[in-house]
């Protein structure tokens, strides 16, 4: 029923993808009035390229009903560790009454593992508890805070 893809292309990935990248900007982003969706293809592509962005894509026929992106490289402070940042997991809000986000889940772990990860972090927004409680029962435990602040103009 579902089909995971793995390192999507990021060209492809943004353009199958703008629909619900879109539903999720317009869900859960902050600062709206200042900070706007706008992918940068150049710089995922480039990342790609060296091999520190990834990401799973689900499909559901043509269809991206799901996706995982991860930031995989050494840790700036502890170089012999392969960390991987959890830079966004999304399941398009028609989607949450399956097992598709325990699922996803489990194959970004599954994928930063078979990466080479030590460790991974996830982004998990304070105000978006839906996604605390699976991590938690996958083990997943409180690493660190981060606090945000818009300072533009």
């Amino acid at each position: 029923m579902y089909k995971y893809k793995f390192d999507v292309p990021a060209e492809i990935f943004l353009k199958d993808a703008a629909k619900l990248l879109q539903t999720h900007w317009e869900e859960l982003a902050l600062n709206k009035d200042k900070v706007f969706l706008k992918p940068n293809e150049d710089k995922y592509k480039q990342l790609q390229d060296l091999g520190i962005l990834h990401n799973i894509v689900v499909y559901k026929e043509e269809q991206i009903v799901a996706y995982s992106v991860l930031v995989i490289q050494p840790n700036l402070h502890y170089s012999e560790s392969i960390f991987a940042q959890v830079d966004v997991v999304y399941v398009d809000p028609d989607y949450r009454h399956s097992t598709i986000g325990a699922r996803l889940l489990v194959a970004t772990e599954k994928f930063a593992k078979d990466l080479g990860t030590h460790v991974i972090l996830h982004h998990a927004k304070p105000y978006v508890p839906m996604i605390i409680r699976p991590l938690e029962k996958l083990g997943y435990s409180l690493y660190e805070f981060i606090y945000g602040k818009y300072i533009g103009e």
